[in-house]
């Protein structure tokens, strides 16, 4: 594990720069709230898969790290636009960029932002990396907007939970898997096993992440059921709301449909998840996609590069944060 952290770290620094140096190319008004989202962290995780990707195909091109940013600076753009959606105040601890710049710079900055991603994918002059990330933008924005319409569903069946997340967060990770296969002249059969490996890895993220949704504040760097306040259906909610002798349980989803919560209601409900491990329980349905993940990496080559993609999915999938 100290040998993994240590090369996450050295790989971020290379991306931090990449992203650094694009980030400077911007427009002089839309540069600052780049800036700000730049220097709040995160883990880089979508350009990390590119660069060990590219591992496992023994591709030392230096624009893998121009591929693996365009793909985060478009996630970077979604984060900006996300907290507008939300209302929320901070992002990983700090406060968030609309509620310094306002909220139109702020959406515009982060159209910006995706028109500079693109600018970078394009500079490959690769018809396959253009029309892979042109998607992976649709199916991003395809899956914000079904999850905006599904606000306030607290009987959201699981197959529609799964295609919002699909869209909203595994086809960036999907993406940015793909283009370093593509970028590598990776055969076909090769292209599209990273394709999936992304998008499975993907979805157990988000799974877990939405789990995380009743963490401590200080671990999660905002304060612990948004999804409750917000009336995203999640498996931990439905959980949750399955749980409820019948008249609580009407209750319960009448406030979620109107997002009508008092806060102690929501610190109950949170504390309630905690104490039944609802969260431990929603962590079970990300380990088939995790397994999924691992079996489409059994095409590509063996080799370090592969054993470090299985070992940062398992990080990924025991992750705390």
């Amino acid at each position: 594990m100290r040998e993994l952290k240590r090369q996450l770290q050295e790989e971020r620094k290379r991306i931090n720069a990449v992203l650094e140096r694009e980030c400077s190319l911007l427009p002089p008004l839309v540069r600052p709230v780049a800036e700000h989202i730049l220097n709040s962290g995160g883990k880089r995780l979508r350009p990390l898969l590119t660069a060990f990707m590219a591992k496992v195909f023994d591709c030392d091109h230096a624009d893998i790290y121009d591929l693996g940013a365009a793909v985060e600076l478009c996630h970077m753009a979604t984060l900006l636009h996300d907290d507008i959606f939300d209302h929320a105040a901070t992002r990983r601890g700090k406060t968030s960029a609309h509620a310094i710049f306002g909220v139109t710079p702020v959406m515009l900055a982060g159209d910006a932002m995706l028109g500079q991603a693109a600018h970078l994918a394009s500079r490959q002059c690769n018809g396959d990396i253009v029309s892979c990330f042109g998607q992976a933008i649709v199916h991003t924005a395809q899956g914000e907007v079904a999850e905006f319409q599904s606000l306030g569903r607290i009987d959201l069946p699981y197959e529609e939970y799964l295609e919002i997340i699909s869209g909203k967060t595994a086809w960036a990770l999907r993406s940015a898997c793909e283009v370093a296969a593509i970028r590598s002249g990776a055969e076909p059969e090769a292209v599209q096993a990273a394709a999936r490996f992304g998008m499975e890895l993907g979805i157990a993220f988000q799974i877990i992440d939405d789990a995380l949704d009743i963490a401590p504040e200080k671990i999660i760097g905002k304060p612990a059921g948004g999804d409750i306040r917000e009336g995203k259906s999640t498996p931990l909610i439905r959980f949750y709301w399955e749980s409820l002798p019948s008249d609580r349980a009407a209750a319960f989803a009448a406030k979620f449909k109107e997002r009508s919560f008092e806060e102690s209601e929501v610190q109950a409900a949170i504390e309630a998840m905690r104490k039944e491990k609802l969260d431990v329980r929603t962590r079970r349905l990300a380990a088939q996609h995790l397994q999924n993940a691992l079996e489409a990496l059994k095409v590509l080559p063996e080799g370090p590069g592969r054993d470090t993609l299985v070992k940062v999915s398992e990080f990924i999938c025991s992750r705390n944060n």
